[in-house]
């Protein structure tokens, strides 16, 4: 009986000993949306995790949404967990996070953690077992799906807005909102055991909204959707410092890691086609800063996200170059937690941990990120190296590849593949030769642009976790073939007019020259 009361008390004090590990996320934000970067809009909250904290100069996300947010929880590339690319509502396909992938909530659940999520999920909803509660969070509220409502919480006409998977109809702005689900979960959390609590905004996703009491501090920007963007990105950096305050209300600063990133980089310059399927991505406003490319892109615009980690007392007041990928951190906050994992699971990312203590780089080893939506973009890492490949999924061509030293060239301005070519040859039959899981295909823009997502109301049908909805049928080959015809005009319809306008000159000037003889 001792022996058992003193295996409990040693239990016990080892949970005490474990750190709360709290992970805010925010969506499209981009390497220039801070003004720690040098960005127009004010940060100061996201600025001081910054400086308080470890910056992570070098972070890099997936050039999309599920994709991230798979690899964070899962600790696994794109290829290896099937999700390539963002999940669509349920009525256009079922797909979700498979079932037998263990998830961070699950590693810390089983360590005495406590689990909460507030926010975003967009992991799968067809089927209860993507759900959040069933993935291992002990609660969880939000939204399911992509980009919704602010004020409305609407997506693709329905409702999508829940407290534990229970349709949840309620007033607010849903960056308050989240925030304070946060702030009540960590002013409520059980003082005998840790916490984990994921914290994923939606902003400052599309469609770029913010409360008016915002949108006037911003009275100065003549644009009116730049002004939006700032207020959405300001009232968003108010609600972060709303959830750091209240940690350190709490006491509990020095006893909880916080992870802060954004899950891609911002809406910049959209592909055509992308810009027809979801044309609420146009209205966004967001900044790279420069660098190259943006959301959707593997290029650094689209991958390389403001990040930082804080743990005070541990990790505060300095800068990382460390290489850090979004699979890296399930690897690296079970290490800093001492949280064991079974010898049967096995991560792409890297446990980056005494790297981050001890200031030593480790570098990049054939590091992947990647998405496939309209084009499949690829980025892998070696040293100093970038390999960056690019190909319409729809033809069957090779694509194209570039290299790159990016801590030479941030900026991705000279590609080195006909100077490095053993360096080239040798990381391009690397990526070619990477095994996919299949979990997801390949998009369908005629499916899609029948029945993809829209963001907002008006609602015209029950909540989307009522599951009261038919699911669509894909269009003929006959039919989709002039649907896609009709979305690559939409697409390029400036080229198609001046293509016009100049055969109609070309016509009329050859008309005119024979009339003149």
């Amino acid at each position: 009986m001792k022996i058992l009361i003193l295996i409990m008390l040693l239990l016990s004090a080892n949970i005490h000993s474990k750190p709360n590990v709290i992970i805010i996320l925010t969506d499209d934000m981009g390497w220039g949306d801070v003004s720690y970067h040098g960005g127009h809009i004010p940060t100061p909250n996201i600025d001081a995790l910054a400086k308080n904290g470890l910056e992570l100069n070098r972070f890099y996300a997936s050039p999309v949404c599920s994709p991230t947010r798979a690899s964070l929880l899962t600790g696994l590339h794109i290829f290896n967990h099937g999700i390539i690319r963002p999940l669509a509502n349920p009525t256009a396909e079922q797909y979700g996070l498979p079932a037998d992938l263990k998830i961070m909530p699950q590693f810390f659940k089983e360590a005495g953690y406590q689990t909460a999520l507030s926010g975003k999920w967009h992991l799968g909803l067809h089927l209860k077992e993507y759900w959040p509660t069933n993935r291992g969070f002990d609660q969880s509220y939000g939204h399911m799906l992509g980009g919704i409502g602010y004020f409305d919480h609407v997506h693709s006409s329905r409702l999508d807005w829940h407290r534990n998977e229970e349709p949840l109809y309620e007033d607010g702005y849903s960056t308050e909102l989240i925030a304070n689900e946060a702030i009540r979960i960590i002013e409520n959390k059980d003082p005998n055991r840790p916490l984990f609590l994921y914290v994923a905004f939606n902003a400052p996703h599309t469609p770029i909204q913010a409360p008016e009491k915002n949108i006037e501090l911003f009275s100065y920007i003549e644009d009116p959707l730049d002004r939006a963007y700032a207020a959405n990105v300001n009232a968003l950096d108010t609600e972060i410092g709303k959830i750091i305050h209240t940690i350190e209300d709490q006491g509990i600063l020095e006893e909880t890691i916080i992870v802060f990133f954004s899950d891609n980089g911002p809406v910049f310059d959209i592909n055509p086609v992308v810009a027809v399927l979801a044309p609420g991505l146009t209205h966004s406003r967001g900044s790279t800063a420069g660098l190259r490319g943006s959301k959707s892109s593997a290029h650094e615009g689209g991958i390389r996200v403001p990040a930082s980690i804080m743990w005070k007392g541990v990790l505060d007041n300095s800068k990382s170059d460390q290489y850090i990928f979004v699979q890296d951190l399930l690897p690296t906050l079970l290490s800093a937690a001492e949280i064991e994992v079974s010898d049967k699971i096995t991560f792409d990312g890297t446990d980056k941990w005494q790297s981050l203590i001890t200031g030593d780089l480790i570098a990049p080893n054939n590091d992947f990120v990647g998405a496939k939506i309209v084009f499949d973009e690829r980025a892998l890492f070696n040293d100093e190296w970038k390999l960056h490949f690019r190909k319409p999924v729809m033809l069957d061509v090779e694509g194209t590849y570039s290299l790159f030293n990016v801590n030479d060239d941030p900026f991705e301005t000279k590609d080195l593949s006909e100077i490095e070519v053993e360096v080239f040859n040798s990381m391009k039959e690397t990526m070619m030769d990477m095994k996919q899981r299949e979990v997801i295909p390949i998009i369908d823009p005629a499916h899609f642009y029948n029945y993809g997502d829209t963001e907002g109301g008006p609602v015209i049908g029950s909540p989307w976790l009522e599951m009261d909805y038919d699911i669509s049928e894909y269009p003929s080959p006959t039919k989709s073939f002039f649907i896609i015809v009709w979305v690559m005009i939409l697409a390029f319809k400036y080229y198609f007019i001046g293509f016009i306008l100049l055969l109609t000159a070309v016509i009329f000037s050859i008309r005119k020259l024979k009339a003149s003889k």
